[in-house]
């Protein structure tokens, strides 16, 4: 593969990328490129063989961290792919104004002999020279536009005037958990077991999978996003689950979850956090109270901060910033500027001599005095602050952020920048030298990737963190700790597999789902939560005896046993014994069962494993054994499981999870008469199990 091809090494220069930042860039690529190439197919010699006609959609999966650069990784394997054979690159962005802008200046900045269209709604003038263009030399094609349905619609029929297909190509989709996925997926899977009515898919996974993909028959389709929840918990038979994955690693400036939400209690964390009350929302909405005392002191802190980062750094093009995230409603949004700003108009009339100012100016003292906790040496003197703040808080810029405001581009001051909004806030833009967040927000039941999104205190912020600051209710702050650890152990599993596994555990807590259900199929997403029973409904009859002393010799290695017989063994496999999630798999891998429940063949094993990983199980499991008699139905259905009263409330009440092998026999008016024996598994989740997860069942 071509790592220093001209494409490439011009993208490298035109993004001033030297050293360390060079090496990440060329390393990330390289993965990413090497990933795409290998999905679609190589020649002898290891290139793209860009003769073939893949015979399926090829999805992968680059998964990054929240504003760790995953817009210039496209970038740089955009170029990289286009030198080595790759033709045409579309990059899909959120259907936000302020996100088209910044992928396309990112891209045009980036590659130099390389057509860029992003004006989608003029393609049709381009058709001509494009055409010519492909056809007649080896230049490159780059298309970004928004995942809007007009957008997708125009370049898909552009795609297909300039005869895309016969080149090979890469869609790159940009937060690839929003908008792309089919969101009515679950009410069609309910809607038709109900009632037989056929549901159409949504609009723009509709335009994706119909008209888009197949205008580039030869091609590759990149999910890109730091959230991947959605599109790991797709079912096996859907075009969005990747059949690679790529993580993309942050730099080493990156300042992420680790700095903000690694410790159990936020008190743990003070020279970042900074709790405030979990009303401040209402008394934020209610015009007639004073402003809450947690957004005062976050702005009051920001005003300190940034004063003493334009005193010790220096002054930015774009400014410093402060973020509000009061909540989704823009009413609400629009109260909350009405009252930064007449704070900020409080506080100039304090520093300018105003007699009422007095209050205002001892907190502000006060704020400077935290702020020297962690700056130290480097804070300013207090006068120094103010003389700044007289100089920069007249030229503040409050901006609100959101759907209804339609911005190309954030609109930075210079100084001082208080920005409000919601969900054009919330994912995939950068917030240039973000200082202070004061976050409020909240849904009775968080969804793990949206609120991740929301984490924009992420980002290369290693030169400010000492000026940083997260101001935030403490259950929130719990919240966002369990994202965090879900998002790691998500990062760790995908990690410990370099093949694919066949489901995707993502793990979640009270409060907290794991992503919007709507785009989930809900006959193939299974929940393990704790107490949890977990049993084969269908066993595979007869069993052979193979089988049947297989699992039995096993069982007999774990206790001890010699020459007991099965009958003799049951008093001390009631007892039990401790063995690991290796022997536990080992012990069910054999025993075969067409089960249509939680419990399927190619996933328990890693459910196992995930319930005996969590630290206080210290990957131990209880074994136990005995033996039972049960009516199995017709194709070895099995109504219920075997295991049932002190037996099930004592393996819910064990410290560590339990695992139940039977040797079982058929009773009268079992389907395949009386007196088969087979061995039976039944795996218990403790009611100490810290957390919930939900699995796809690899189908």
């Amino acid at each position: 593969m071509q790592t220093n091809g001209p494409h490439f090494t011009e993208t490298l220069k035109a993004l001033q990328l030297t050293g360390q930042q060079e090496a990440d860039a060329r390393r990330n690529a390289s993965d990413i490129v090497g990933g795409i190439i290998e999905a679609y197919g190589t020649r002898a010699d290891g290139g793209l063989d860009t003769a073939r006609i893949p015979n399926a959609p090829i999805t992968g999966l680059v998964y990054g961290r929240i504003q760790s650069g995953k817009t210039r990784a496209m970038i740089a394997s955009t170029a990289m792919a286009f030198d080595n054979g790759f033709r045409i690159s579309i990059v899909m962005t959120s259907n936000i104004n302020d996100l088209v802008r910044q992928t396309h200046l990112d891209f045009a900045g980036g590659t130099s002999g390389v057509l860029i269209l992003t004006k989608d709604d003029a393609l049709d003038r381009e058709v001509a020279d494009t055409k010519l263009v492909m056809e007649r030399t080896g230049n490159c094609l780059l298309i970004v536009c928004s995942k809007g349905n007009k957008s997708l619609t125009n370049v898909a029929k552009f795609l297909r005037a300039i005869d895309a297909d016969q080149y090979p190509a890469i869609i790159f989709d940009d937060e690839g958990d929003q908008a792309s996925l089919d969101t009515n997926t679950r009410k069609r899977t309910k809607q038709a077991a109900a009632s037989g009515v056929r549901v159409g898919p949504s609009p723009i996974n509709n335009i994706i999978q119909t008209k888009l993909r197949p205008a580039v028959q030869r091609h590759v389709y990149v999910s890109v996003t730091g959230t991947p929840q959605a599109v790991l918990l797709q079912s096996a038979d859907s075009t969005h689950r990747p059949s690679f994955i790529k993580m993309l690693p942050a730099g080493s400036s990156y300042v992420g979850g680790e700095a903000f939400f690694s410790t159990e209690e936020p008190e743990d964390n003070e020279r970042l956090i900074t709790l405030v009350d979990r009303n401040e929302k209402q008394q934020l909405l209610d015009a007639r109270s004073e402003i809450p005392p947690g957004l005062r002191d976050s702005i009051l802190f920001f005003l300190v901060a940034a004063a003493a980062a334009i005193r010790n750094i220096g002054l930015k093009d774009h400014g410093y910033s402060y973020l509000c995230h009061p909540s989704l409603k823009n009413n609400e949004q629009a109260i909350a500027e009405d009252r930064i700003g007449r704070f900020l108009t409080d506080v100039l009339d304090a520093l300018t001599g105003g007699t009422g100012g007095r209050q205002v100016l001892d907190d502000l003292e006060s704020a400077h005095a935290r702020l020297s906790a962690t700056l130290g040496a480097q804070t300013p003197t207090f006068d120094e602050v103010k003389e700044t703040l007289r100089k920069f808080l007249p030229l503040k810029r409050l901006l609100v952020i959101n759907a209804k405001v339609k911005r190309v581009g954030i609109n930075y001051g210079k100084g001082l920048n208080f920005l409000i909004g919601g969900n054009t806030l919330g994912r995939g833009i950068a917030i240039r030298d973000l200082l202070v967040t004061y976050y409020i927000r909240e849904a009775k039941v968080s969804q793990i990737d949206t609120m991740h999104q929301h984490a924009r205190m992420y980002g290369y912020r290693s030169v400010t963190i000492e000026y940083t600051r997260l101001f935030i209710p403490r259950h929130l702050y719990y919240r966002f700790r369990d994202i965090y650890q879900s998002d790691e152990d998500l990062r760790a599993y995908i990690e410990r597999h370099a093949a694919l596994p066949a489901t995707f555990p993502v793990e979640y807590t009270s409060g907290l789902r794991a992503t919007r259900p709507g785009v989930l199929d809900a006959k193939k997403i299974d929940t393990v939560v704790p107490g949890k029973q977990v049993f084969p409904n269908y066993i595979v009859l007869p069993q052979s005896d193979r089988v049947y002393e297989k699992v039995l010799g096993l069982v007999r290695h774990q206790f001890g046993f010699a020459t007991e017989s099965v009958d003799e063994m049951v008093s001390r496999g009631r007892q039990g014994v401790e063995i690991d999630a290796a022997a536990a798999a080992a012990l069910i891998a054999p025993i075969r069962s067409r089960s249509r429940n939680i419990w399927r063949d190619n996933t328990i094993a890693e459910i196992i494993r995930r319930v005996a990983a969590k630290e206080q199980f210290g990957g131990r499991i209880m074994l136990r054994f005995r033996t039972a008699d049960r009516r199995v139905d017709d194709e070895g259905f099995i109504s219920t499981g075997i295991l049932f009263g002190g037996e099930l409330d004592a393996a819910r009440a064990a410290r560590i999870p339990t695992l139940w092998i039977f040797a079982a026999t058929t009773r009268a008016g079992s389907a395949d008469g009386a007196g088969l024996k087979f061995m039976y598994p039944t795996f218990v989740v403790p009611n100490s199990y810290p957390t919930l997860f939900m699995f796809n069942r690899g189908e």
